[in-house]
């Protein structure tokens, strides 16, 4: 099996979804490992935890390509005491490298807003400017907010979708930003969004949505981000292959929804 080093790896990740796509406050790239590393599987997630490192060391692979960066903030010390630096040990006790593709998996063509962008049915999908990691588009035909958002929970498989709203309106112009997008909500008003699509919307921003009379559905972080994972897996065998890398490329299955919805 024909193997490359993990600084090839990210010179073929940067080709797939370029990192000059990335926010400039982002950390994307090589979060533990060492450039000279020969990888010969490759396992993909959502994030870095100790879980899925040894999802990845079972199956075989020295690579963990996540969406989430496991380094954001300075990090001062490695202990396993704390989140970051339990993973981190667990990650080099356990043989597997870390890359993460965070905001240039979502602004990047083809990359996750494009994505589900597709699996909506957007049409004349436009980058709305400055917002890279979000994107504009229109439903082939009006429906209410709220079939919209029964539609994104059965085409997603999310088990709670929260709408935002006043009335049951009918909507076809769409909004759609990745994890928090509601920072976004001046340029989603400027392009003439009927609705916003994203995640993690906090209390004052539904407030502020209500009083503009613009509709959001909140599917969650997790609920439209975990496709991230089926689409870098696609995404990166598609390459590997046609640089004649026969690299093993394994989604991880055991990623959930981290909030329990209870009855």
């Amino acid at each position: 099996m024909k193997r490359a080093t993990l600084a090839e790896i990210v010179e073929l990740a940067d080709r797939i979804f370029p990192f000059e796509y990335a926010e400039t406050w982002d950390n994307c790239g090589i979060q533990v490992g060492h450039p000279e590393r020969s990888i010969g599987s490759i396992a993909f997630s959502l994030d870095a935890t100790v879980e899925t490192i040894e999802f990845a060391s079972r199956s075989s692979c020295e690579l963990l390509v996540t969406h989430h960066p496991l380094l954001m903030d300075p990090i001062r010390r490695i202990s396993g005491d704390t989140f970051v630096g339990k993973t981190v040990l667990h990650a080099v006790r356990s043989g597997v490298d870390i890359l993460s593709l965070h905001t240039n998996l979502d602004a990047a063509p083809g990359g996750l807003n494009d994505h589900v962008a597709d699996r909506l049915g957007l049409q004349e999908v436009i980058v709305p400017h400055p917002a890279p990691c979000a994107r504009m588009g229109r439903l082939p035909v009006p429906v209410p907010v709220s079939d919209l958002g029964r539609r994104i929970a059965r085409e997603f498989g999310i088990s709670e979708v929260r709408l935002i709203s006043r009335d049951e309106r009918e909507v076809c112009s769409v909004f759609r930003a990745c994890c928090s997008g509601m920072g976004y909500l001046g340029e989603a008003l400027r392009y003439g969004a009927e609705v916003i699509v994203t995640g993690d919307v906090r209390y004052h921003a539904a407030r502020e949505a209500l009083d503009l009379a613009i509709p959001v559905i909140d599917a969650g972080h997790y609920g439209l981000e975990k496709a991230a994972v089926g689409l870098m897996a696609q995404a990166f065998g598609s390459e590997l292959k046609r640089q004649g890398l026969l690299i093993g490329c394994v989604p991880c299955d055991i990623e959930t929804e981290p909030f329990t919805i209870l009855p």
